[in-house]
């Protein structure tokens, strides 16, 4: 690929050629080159390297805890890197093989009149004995455990060869030293100059094997894994490492079979291929939405066709199955587990077929919600301009399939499968959320269907973790939802109540009274043009542009959007409201269908009883499905907590008469079985189950690369150059990549927007800072020495423009930000480079981003699927360049593993951790859950002043406190003695407080205002001055003990 080569020249070398005079002139090799470079030993090491500050960076999600802390200043030496090599077993009783060197100089030949060098530079290849570009030497294997030493490239470097007998071969390892050493008792420049001649750059190495067999590197015992983890193995037994890197990464050929090359790799290139859900083209019939839309009219036709579609998928099982005993003897109980769950499947796919054959009102329900999802697919389409016959509006095969998994559990409450959490576990872009969109819409028809009376009030309950994802799905959920209100007002058994949706979030992203809203809508109202921050900026049916003035019905009582378009069916309807809000008290006096919010809002409910209307208050049922969308950053601290919320949330719907059925997705997870039992109480089924083979899942297979490109990723390690320093070089390289090679292609508008703008991703806030003024100063200065020229076309993007999406911008800002990601080359606005933190890991989808950046490996694997799969969704491959830190084990270790990692990264996915039973866990938030349960569980202790009618020995109180244990046994079985005595503890010091303001006459209540003195408070904040019983969390992102200090 031209952009990465070019890259590669930029940053490793070889330097343009020269006809006449040095290649470089003005600039030190060591500056103009900062990879693959083998550096001069020196007495006293480089003394103390000022960017190694910390160890470790303090890294932490960045949108659950305030990040970016500081640990104590650790200050240590650097000493740059001299070496690079690899290790690999080999096996055989006859084993040779030829170790080819390579390296180049750059000499400064000319001096000034002082007689010092200048600083131009000759490029120069190291001959080898034989006048060759590679210096080779012939090895065999020696018998015994020995180091074999070489001298190579004009003497300035010496080939080590250590062997190690290891089981039935030979553990090799192979590197090649700069021997060369610069004088201790320089200093200044003529160190530095001394250095930069004594620096070998793009060195190499390359195994050529001619004779014995390499073999698989070994890795640990398969007696070792765990269940999960052998299943894994399977999956990729194909994936093959065959050598790791040390100082650099390590690629190889394979023909037939064979290793036949090993090669090292300063600057790694790996394609990983693509996942496609468009599987199963011979079933395309059964899954079009306009035929399933009428499947309560035809179903005796369409019963055959799904019949079929799943008979397809068993079949495939079968397939699976046969293999198994094709399997190495200790796979077999593993590989026979992932073989049953996939017909479990199957199972509960005929399951839900036999419900559909059966129930008229599940039937209509199916039919309504492919209808639902029908009508808002062909809207989207039309607004775009991209006009489809309806035959082509279809399911994915593995979200039909998906559908009909769970149909059966999500309409019977008595369904063996209640209990089990569906998580949908597909990688990225596959359509995990219509897939659980299209659900949502089944349980809300049937639901109108079969409880006509109670039915209406909230019946989803809708979760994100991260706030921009939140307000993002909201909008992506509304289309639905006005969708299937549409189908309401046209049929008259769906009921006479709205079906609407609502956002449920902080108080930073949507307003919580009806004042507030009424304040931003006039001061949009005072600037011209000016747009209050309330999330919809536009009506989602047609999408129509909102004025401050005319589409916002908004007081100091009430809150609607409006729609004005006399096109659009909701702006000819009388009222012109739209079925949406997104202010708290809106949605507290009229319960929305499908709430959407971020889960640490839930720890509200133990704060506010209005929040009780979304149990279904005195009118309603209570919601029946609950939906968890990126289960995978329900993690660490947030999760711990987290968890105890849901213990209590399901212990409240089940004492207002419902058993919940949950769903979840995740693109990246292990040990989800572990995760979800601690979370939610119940076992988890994956779907689609995992094949025996990681390419091939029936519902997803790999891409072959011939038939459609992959994602690149590309690997960088600048180890003379600090975490502050080590990006500009790199960015700086792919700012004037795009214009410089394809500023004259034919295809230059498409290739020049996709390459134009960089995502620059940060593990901590701190990280973004770094990068910030490194694009003020040190990336224009590189741009300009890699350019050689101040012509004006160049300039354009040596003062780029950046800009920032974290968390500590407001929801308006990070908006507007994401808008402008969407914004092509010549655009006004658009950005050459935007600074992330976590924020864009999930649910950003902009087809235009081709190219990011990582700043050092991320905490976890998931983490860096998630945020890499960010660019490449369009039609241009996406590219990752990831830049490992010099000073972090984690980025050296992987990009010494480059290839083996890469190749198979959803092997290396770590396990979530989990921990809402620990005493620190519990000691911030099991009261909270204990308030939450005795306030909204329908036992009269609502409202606010009921705090003091608590009584321990009240029969409900009892059966409450019950259930609430029960709950909490299934998530911590281990933990029940402590976890009871816990909440008697609870229960103890609620009924001693009652007593206590009792004999005192004072009123206690579940919250006080900071100004009324003559009551007591049963919860405060951490920060209140008058103290209450129990320190209360408001929000689930302030559950770790860090704190951010900002200067203004």
């Amino acid at each position: 690929m031209r952009l990465i080569e070019w890259v590669r020249r930029q940053l490793v070398g070889p330097p343009e050629p020269v006809a006449d005079g040095p290649e470089l002139r003005g600039v030190l090799p060591t500056e103009r080159f900062p990879c693959g470079a083998l550096y001069p030993t020196s007495q006293w090491g480089e003394g103390i390297d000022p960017a190694s500050e910390d160890v470790e960076e303090v890294e932490v999600a960045t949108e659950t805890t305030v990040e970016g802390a500081s640990e104590s200043a650790i200050v240590r030496r650097f000493i740059p890197p001299s070496s690079l090599g690899m290790s690999f077993f080999i096996k055989g009783d006859d084993i040779r093989f030829q170790v080819l060197c390579r390296a180049v100089r750059y000499e400064a030949t000319e001096r000034d009149d002082r007689g010092r060098f200048k600083n131009e530079w000759k490029h120069r290849i190291l001959d080898s004995r034989l006048g060759n570009d590679e210096d080779f030497e012939n090895i065999t294997c020696p018998g015994e455990n020995q180091r074999q030493n070489f001298d190579k490239l004009e003497g300035n470097a010496r080939l080590d060869i250590l062997w190690r007998r290891f089981a039935n071969g030979w553990i090799v390892t192979v590197s090649l030293c700069n021997v060369q050493e610069v004088a201790g008792d320089q200093s200044g420049r003529e160190f530095v100059f001394e250095r930069a001649m004594k620096t070998l750059f793009e060195a190499g190495i390359h195994c050529v094997i001619d004779a014995g067999e390499i073999g698989v590197y070994p890795r640990v015992d398969r007696s070792l894994l765990d269940p999960e983890e052998q299943e894994v193995e399977i999956q990729y037994a194909r994936r093959d490492i065959f050598a790791i890197g040390h100082g650099c990464a390590v690629d190889w050929e394979v023909k037939d079979g064979k290793v036949l090359k090993l090669l090292s790799e300063t600057m790694p290139v790996v394609e990983v291929p693509q996942m496609t859900a468009d599987t199963g083209p011979e079933y395309k019939s059964a899954m079009r939405m306009a035929r399933l839309a009428e499947f309560d009219k035809c179903h005796t036709t369409l019963l055959p066709e799904l019949e079929n579609f799943v008979n397809g998928y068993a079949i495939w099982i079968a397939i699976q199955q046969d293999k198994v005993s094709t399997l190495p003897t200790d796979d077999h109980e593993a590989a026979s587990r992932m073989v049953e769950r996939m017909n479990l499947a199957v199972s509960r796919m005929r399951s839900s077929l036999r419900l559909l054959e059966r129930n008229d009102q599940a039937r209509l329900a199916f039919a309504l919600a492919n209808c639902a999802m029908l009508n808002q697919m062909r809207q989207n389409d039309i607004l775009k301009g991209k006009k489809r016959a309806d035959h082509e509006y279809r399911w994915r095969p593995f979200q039909l399939a998906f559908l009909l998994t769970t149909l059966e559990s999500t309409e019977n409450e008595d369904s063996e499968f209640r209990d089990t959490v569906d998580l949908i576990w597909f990688p990225t872009g596959g359509g995990k959320t219509e897939a659980y969109l299209g659900l949502t819409a089944f349980l809300i028809t049937l639901r109108r269907l079969r409880h006509p009376d109670t039915g209406g009030g909230t019946a989803v309950l809708m979760r994100y973790t991260l706030r921009l994802l939140t307000r993002d799905q909201f909008i992506r959920a509304t289309r639905l939802i006005c969708a299937l209100e549409l189908i309401r007002r046209e049929r008259g058994d769906l009921g006479s109540e709205p079906i609407t949706i609502g956002m449920w979030v902080g108080k930073a992203t949507s307003p919580n009274s009806f004042q507030e809203a009424a304040g931003l809508v006039r001061k949009a109202q005072a600037a011209a043009g000016g747009k209050p921050a309330l999330v919809l900026e536009n009506c989602p049916w047609c999408e129509e542009e909102f004025d401050a003035g005319r589409n916002y019905d908004s007081s100091t009582n009430h809150f609607n959007f409006l729609c004005r378009n006399s096109d659009c069916e909701f702006g000819k309807s009388p009222n012109r409201e739209l079925p949406c809000n997104v202010v708290d008290e809106a949605l507290y006096a009229d319960a929305p269908t499908m709430l959407v919010a971020t889960v640490d809002k839930f720890a509200r409910l133990a704060w506010e009883e209005r929040a009780n209307a979304f149990f279904g208050g005195a009118r309603h049922r209570p919601p029946e499905l609950v939906i968890q969308d990126e289960l995978h950053l329900i993690a660490s601290a947030l999760g711990s907590v987290a968890g105890l919320y849901e213990a209590a949330i399901d212990t409240v719907l089940q004492l207002r008469g419902v058993h919940p059925k949950y769903i979840a997705s995740t693109a990246t997870i292990r040990m989800a079985d572990q995760q979800v039992k601690r979370l939610y109480g119940r076992e988890v089924a994956v779907f689609p189950p995992p094949g025996l083979d990681c390419d091939d899942a029936w519902f997803a297979r790999t891409v072959p690369l011939e038939e459609r490109p992959g994602r690149i990723y590309v690997g960088y390690l600048a180890p003379m150059l600090n975490r502050q320093r080590c990006l500009a070089p790199l960015a700086a390289a792919l700012l004037l990549a795009p214009r410089i090679l394809f500023e004259n292609d034919r295809n230059a508008r498409e290739l020049l927007d996709a390459w134009w703008t960089q995502v620059v991703y940060h593990g901590s806030l701190r990280g973004v800072g770094n990068s910030h003024a490194a694009f003020a100063s040190d990336v224009r200065d590189f741009m300009r020495l890699l350019s050689g020229t101040r012509d004006s076309q160049t300039q354009e993007r040596t003062t780029p423009n950046v800009a920032q999406l974290t968390s500590l911008q407001t929801a308006t800002e990070n908006a507007e930000i994401f808008a402008r990601l969407k914004k092509s080359r010549g655009e006004a606005g658009c950005l050459d480079a935007v600074l992330a933190t976590n924020m864009i890991s999930v649910g950003v989808d902009v087809a235009r981003l081709a190219l990011m950046v990582i700043n050092g490996q991320p905490l976890t694997t998931a983490e860096y699927i998630q945020a890499s799969s960010r660019v490449g969704r369009g039609e241009s491959p996406g590219v990752v360049f990831v830049n490992y830190y010099r000073d972090q084990a984690r980025s050296l270790s992987h990009y010494e593993s480059f290839r083996p990692y890469h190749e198979a990264f959803y092997r290396f996915v770590e396990p979530t951790s989990v921990t809402p039973y620990t005493y620190q866990a519990r000691l911030r938030a099991l009261h909270s859950a204990l308030v939450v349960v005795v306030r909204h569980g329908g036992i009269g202790l609502l409202t606010n002043s009921a705090a003091a009618n608590f009584n321990g020995d009240n029969p409900q109180i009892r059966d409450a406190v019950d259930k609430l244990k029960q709950r909490c046994r299934k998530s911590a079985p281990n933990q029940v003695h402590e976890v009871n005595r816990h909440i008697d503890s609870l229960i103890s010091a609620w009924r001693d407080e009652v007593e206590r303001c009792g004999l005192v006459r004072r009123q206690l209540e579940y919250q006080v205002a900071d100004n009324e003195k003559g009551r007591d408070r049963l919860l405060f904040n951490h920060d209140d001055r008058i103290r209450g019983l129990w320190p209360t969390l408001q929000s689930l992102r302030d559950v770790e003990n860090t704190a951010l200090l900002k200067a203004f």
